[in-house]
């Protein structure tokens, strides 16, 4: 169904938006809502669900290792660290990371990382692709108590379909004394169908489009909700979103399932005369944290859970696994 809906043409979507918008009441703007000063039930909302492939790092030469990856041959060499190995292509270079770690890099900049996280954020496996700057990076994480291992692969927007399977087959090689982590068919996320058009973030899904603002907003709201009565009384209620956009994409959160992750660049009014602690303000506009965080959780045609986070990426992809699933 994803791949279906990947490839309508601009006039569908646009059908899909100029649907979805009738529906709309308000887009990303200026919202005021004093949440200390409303009824205190607000309406329970969805849910949603994604996911791919992997491969090895010490770095001894053992001739006759190669990897198979879109049908070309990449020949490679063994990298072993304390108790676990990698393969790397010939041509990277490589370097230890911290205390037990590698780092290996293509003459043109894609990197892959392998290191130990000394307890688990997270107690499970997933799969993470996110944006990264002007890039993406691929996320593999098994939490397994101390020692948790987490291989990172990041490349350019331009050199990401270049790169992105030789990751995969490089994660599934990495081996941790007897185990090989990563070595099973994972499902690997993609960028989710989406895009801003006529003021609003839409998810495309099989044939419809999820409006994603309008939950945002409610999860903005629901924070403020939260806010002590000392916050209360430098903000004004009043607050905008200066930009909502996709941040990643999960596969083994849910079962058979996708999770998709939106961010929102959230400022609030400040009172008049007011200082609040701990937040950068600029022209009466105040930034707390990293921003509002949604989650969708989706078999790929419909939301079958929305969860919020305004902590967001503090403990990094793991901590915010963790955060959802309620662990």
């Amino acid at each position: 169904m994803l791949e279906t809906l990947r490839n309508l043409s601009g006039k569908a979507k646009a059908g899909i938006i100029g649907g979805v918008v009738l529906l709309a009441a308000a887009g990303i703007g200026v919202g005021v809502w004093q949440p200390w000063n409303q009824p205190e039930d607000l309406p329970d909302e969805p849910d949603d669900q994604r996911q791919e492939e992997l491969q090895e790092p010490d770095k001894k030469p053992d001739k006759g290792l190669s990897l198979q990856v879109s049908g070309e041959k990449v020949p490679c060499v063994l990298y072993e660290g304390d108790g676990w190995s990698i393969y790397v292509p010939e041509a990277w270079t490589t370097e230890k990371l911290g205390e037990n770690g590698g780092l290996f890099a293509s003459p043109d900049g894609a990197q892959l990382s392998v290191r130990f996280e000394p307890e688990s954020v997270y107690t499970g496996s997933f799969v993470n692709l996110s944006a990264a700057g002007d890039g993406k990076l691929l996320q593999f994480y098994s939490g397994s108590g101390q020692g948790s291992p987490v291989v990172e692969g990041s490349a350019s927007q331009a050199k990401w379909d270049q790169y992105d399977r030789l990751f995969v087959a490089m994660a599934r090689t990495l081996t941790v004394g007897d185990e090989t982590p990563f070595a099973e068919n994972y499902v690997i996320p993609v960028e989710p169908d989406w895009e801003t058009a006529e003021g609003m973030t839409v998810l495309y899904l099989d044939k419809d489009g999820y409006i994603v603002d309008g939950q945002v907003q409610a999860e903005i709201e629901r924070n403020m909700e939260s806010w002590p009565v000392e916050d209360r009384e430098v903000y004004t209620g009043q607050y905008r979103i200066n930009s909502l956009a996709w941040a990643g994409s999960y596969t083994g959160l849910a079962k058979d399932g996708f999770v998709d992750v939106f961010r929102a660049d959230v400022q609030y009014r400040v009172a008049e005369g007011a200082n609040p602690e701990g937040a950068a303000v600029a022209n009466g506009w105040a930034s707390r944290g990293d921003g509002i965080y949604l989650a969708l959780t989706h078999d790929g045609g419909t939301v079958s859970r929305t969860q919020g986070s305004a902590s967001g990426l503090e403990k990094g992809w793991a901590g915010l696994a963790a955060e959802l699933s309620g662990s």
